[in-house]
């Protein structure tokens, strides 16, 4: 009886002991996180940048050689680069990274937008996250500001004078406009009857392409609103085709590139012209009211060209190989990534020079008297030829 006596006693013991160190570790544990949650400022600052330690670009210092430089992007990550007062702008999927145009690191800035998508102006960055809440605005110096909205984020477009036009779910429409200064002062809002698929800014207001359907077809009308009023000031007829970019004139006119066909609109809304396509939309580029769509005719195995000038609706039609992927607008002339190449026109449809590439690249940009080429896994560059 006295030793079932002791064991009993024993045990309890040992489940006394576990208790008051299973107590005691917790009181630790609850005084360490109260320490350094009363200490948080000292040590806040000494952990930033430790996330950009491990950078998913960075220079391939033995690449540099006769003014080329090679930028080593990690593990096949997803990005978006282009240039912003002669710095180039990367944005990956946890990091905007500013490079000088010589290659050389000069900001890392940390983000946590989910399927982040940038726009770009002459000296500003839009950055959002696709079906997020957030969006913000950088400049090569600082970010300027950042706005967390109710809804989630359909797309944003950035104005060359630094507004911003956000499109969101709505709980009673289809969608809702809202406008930002270049402060980030919301200054309109709109909620619309039809989804929205690209807004162009235009005097003190702006010219939004919304999407229908007619006899079953998916069609796009324009409409053109001021921020200092509710009204539609213009609306056009149904577009047969689904609107891919607005681009609005210095007029106050529009040019409409679609799906599968173009159209032209004068500062009241009559259509003007339009043009249909022969092949599929590969790529497009608008500028200073020049725009440049890349086709592919897949039976005939070759791309098509069109350079459309100004306020025309018929363009310049240029024949290239099966393999052309990407155009881009600089200095009011077309350049077109060709297979090994890269091939020079003027908007009158004239080949005005090439540059020979090396490797397979997927874009390119051109900033100076370079171009920039972005692969999978690398961005490099090589002189104009």
């Amino acid at each position: 009886m006295a030793n079932h006596v002791d064991v009993v006693l024993q045990r309890n013991r040992r489940i006394r002991r576990r208790k008051i160190i299973r107590f005691l570790v917790f009181a630790l544990i609850v005084g360490v996180c109260a320490f350094i949650y009363a200490k948080r400022d000292l040590w806040f600052p000494k952990l930033e940048g430790i996330g950009s330690r491990y950078q998913n670009v960075t220079q391939n210092e033995d690449a540099i050689a006769d003014g080329e430089f090679e930028l080593s992007i990690s593990g096949g990550v997803d990005y978006t680069a282009d240039f912003i007062n002669n710095q180039l702008f990367i944005l990956c999927d946890k990091y905007l990274y500013i490079y000088g145009t010589d290659g050389k690191l000069i900001d890392s800035r940390q983000h946590a937008y989910s399927n982040a998508i940038m726009k770009t102006s002459e000296s500003r960055s839009l950055i959002y996250s696709s079906n997020g809440m957030t969006f913000r605005v950088d400049t090569p110096a600082k970010i300027l500001y950042e706005e967390t909205l109710d809804k989630p984020i359909w797309f944003a477009v950035l104005s060359d004078e630094g507004y911003v036009a956000v499109v969101t779910e709505s709980e009673t429409y289809a969608c809702r406009l809202s406008i930002y200064d270049m402060n980030g002062k919301l200054i309109y809002t709109r909620d619309c009857v039809d989804r929205l698929s690209d807004v162009s800014f235009y005097g003190n207001g702006c010219i939004f392409s919304a999407i229908g359907a007619k006899d079953g077809e998916l069609v796009t009308t324009l409409q053109y609103i001021t921020f200092d009023g509710d009204d539609v000031l213009w609306e056009t007829s149904p577009f047969s085709s689904l609107c891919m970019r607005t681009c609005a004139f210095s007029d106050g006119s529009a040019f409409v590139i679609g799906d599968t066909r173009t159209a032209y609109y004068s500062g009241t809304g009559a259509l003007l012209g339009s043009y249909d396509f022969n092949a599929d939309l590969v790529d497009f580029d608008y500028f200073n009211e020049k725009t440049a769509i890349l086709l592919k005719n897949e039976g005939r195995r070759q791309s098509i060209l069109l350079l459309f000038s100004e306020k025309s609706a018929v363009p310049k039609t240029v024949s290239l190989s099966a393999n052309a992927k990407n155009v881009i607008i600089y200095d009011d002339m077309a350049y077109v990534l060709d297979s090994g190449q890269i091939e020079s026109f003027d908007f009158t449809g004239q080949k005005t020079g090439s540059t020979q590439v090396a490797d397979a690249y997927e874009r390119i940009l051109r900033n100076g008297k370079y171009f920039y080429l972005l692969g999978y896994d690398k961005i490099n560059r090589t002189s104009v030829g």
